[in-house]
């Protein structure tokens, strides 16, 4: 068992499904075309190589953040990560399924003229072990943040997000609802968690808005960020064939010894 301490000093994880190199399977791909993982007394770091012309750009190894499939279970199966450019903020939201990885990338731009804030969900397969990284240097990073000022829908249309959307799952134990609206030119994200005998209110917090590619005017995803009493929690969200998939990376606070976790929903409009 590869494992090392993270989060809170007393939950160890398993990082053995998620170490190695893993390519993406569209070759033709303008973002990630390969990522790497590799183990540290810290936790994951996480190596990404960009499309370049002879080799893959090396944009460097940052920090990774490792999360369970439940809170009692040591095996990880997900991480999120922070890539700052300072020109250009990339967030990573992975999973495991099925022997692929699933990512999702946040990207928003500071620089004037540059394209609106996108997403992009994307596969990559194994591709070995985890040897060195060969690649083309690619331009000085700034550090990752833990997070970012929300962007509003501004630039974008957020009509496709707004409303309330309830949980297709009715034995779901993670999120009842998600009322989303804009508000003085940002988005409002307000969870409804399952907590009996009453639904849990996470109380509302702002969100940044993204289109499905550089070319669209139309949010459909999001990020959002919330402090509960137990911990905190990193959401991401995106439209996929008229359901809302909502992604909860949590990690406890509260010293009770519980593994970070990561839970993947589904919601319809109500």
């Amino acid at each position: 068992m590869r494992s090392s301490v993270l989060h809170d000093g007393w939950s160890v994880l398993d990082h053995a499904a998620l170490l190695g190199a893993w390519r993406n399977t569209d070759g033709a791909a303008g973002g990630v075309r390969r990522l790497v993982l590799t183990e540290s007394a810290g936790g994951p770091r996480l190596r990404l190589l960009g499309a370049g012309r002879r080799e893959p750009y090396d944009w460097g190894e940052i920090q990774a953040w490792a999360y369970a499939a439940t809170p009692n279970s040591p095996v990880a199966v997900a991480f999120t990560a922070v890539h700052d450019t300072e020109l250009r903020g990339l967030r990573l939201a992975a999973y495991t399924r099925g022997g692929l990885l699933v990512v999702n990338t946040y990207q928003a731009f500071s620089g004037p003229g540059w394209p609106a804030p996108y997403w992009t969900r994307e596969f990559f397969h194994r591709d070995g072990p985890a040897g060195p990284a060969v690649g083309e240097p690619a331009g000085r990073y700034g550090h990752p943040a833990p997070t970012s000022a929300p962007l509003g829908p501004w630039q974008l249309d957020p009509t496709a997000l707004v409303g309330l959307w309830r949980n297709v799952d009715p034995a779901a134990t993670r999120l009842a609802w998600v009322r989303i609206r804009e508000r003085d030119g940002y988005l409002a994200v307000r969870p409804h968690g399952v907590w009996t005998p009453r639904r849990h209110d996470w109380h509302e917090t702002v969100g940044s808005a993204y289109a499905g590619d550089v070319r669209s005017a139309a949010a459909v995803a999001f990020t959002a960020f919330f402090e509960l009493a137990a911990g905190r929690v990193e959401m991401v969200g995106y439209l996929d064939r008229r359901l809302l998939t909502i992604e909860t990376a949590s990690t406890f606070g509260d010293g009770g010894h519980r593994y970070p976790f990561y839970v993947r929903e589904h919601f319809y409009p109500s």
